[in-house]
């Protein structure tokens, strides 16, 4: 094969895989994956029924009873109803590799490996009386939960959605916090305060605040940026703060900090759930 008709194959093939990102992106629900892998990259797809090439195939199933949202799948296990409380557990399958926050120049921070690929923070059901909304208590919790009357059936339930689905993503933002500007807005809905500075003999140790105003979707930390900074502290009490120690002389005036962590999208919904499988 020539080089020129190499290098269109390699477009063809960016293409597709830009596209497959978009569609497992905005929620479409791809029934079957089916993967194709071979030593050699330019014959990884067979030219035609007869051809040679040695390749293996995977297929990823999704069950028409669980509720595809984005590159994740949740799957109810089971429904309860006691006095006037009903609740919905759930599990979370990723049906992507997932790659966690790194937290540079930390030495006390570590970030959760294992954190959801989606929370399914707002959940909606209908019924002939109304609608009823409810939810995780958390993006770490795996029941839905919702307040009913004394009495209510599953018999009642018209329909059962996730109203509000988020999924994460790192950001890494670099500011400057200064005695002239003290406060820093890194996303929406956060900001880090600068609180303190101070000489410690050749070291100078800063100390900054970082605010955010909803927990639930949004973790952040922050660290020196560049060279000259040694460490960075999370303290454990007296709110979320940083304690940072600059050893490269004299602390500039704009001070360099770098805010790292991860923000909740929202995700294209309504998300309907089925529970044939749990009933």
């Amino acid at each position: 094969m020539s080089e020129a008709a190499l290098n269109t194959r390699a477009v063809s093939l960016t293409v597709v895989a830009f596209l497959l990102g978009a569609f497992a992106a905005g929620g479409i629900g791809v029934r079957v994956i089916r993967e194709v892998s071979t030593a050699d990259a330019a014959t990884s797809l067979p030219r035609s029924a007869t051809s040679t090439t040695a390749a293996t195939s995977r297929f990823y199933q999704v069950d028409p009873n669980e509720t595809l949202i984005s590159s994740t799948a949740l799957v109810p296990s089971s429904i309860e109803v006691t006095g006037d409380g009903l609740a919905i557990a759930y599990d979370l399958v990723s049906l992507a590799p997932r790659q966690s926050v790194a937290f540079p120049n930390s030495e006390s921070v570590v970030f959760e490996e294992d954190m959801s690929a989606v929370y399914p923070r707002r959940w909606v059901i209908d019924t002939p009386r109304g609608s009823i909304e409810g939810g995780p208590a958390n993006v770490n919790a795996r029941v839905a939960r919702f307040d009913v009357v004394d009495g209510f059936s599953m018999d009642e339930v018209e329909s059962i959605r996730i109203v509000e689905a988020l999924s994460p993503y790192s950001v890494e933002v670099p500011v400057t916090l200064s005695d002239a500007d003290p406060i820093a807005e890194v996303v929406p809905g956060v900001t880090i305060k600068l609180l303190n500075v101070s000489d410690q003999g050749s070291s100078t140790i800063v100390q900054v605040a970082i605010d955010i105003e909803d927990p639930e979707v949004a973790d952040f930390f922050v660290s020196g940026d560049g060279p000259g900074w040694r460490s960075s502290v999370l303290e454990a009490e007296g709110g979320r703060r940083v304690t940072l120690t600059w050893t490269a002389g004299p602390l500039p005036a704009e001070i360099p900090l770098l805010a790292t962590g991860s923000v909740w999208i929202p995700l294209v919904g309504p998300f309907d759930v089925s529970l044939e499988g749990v009933r």
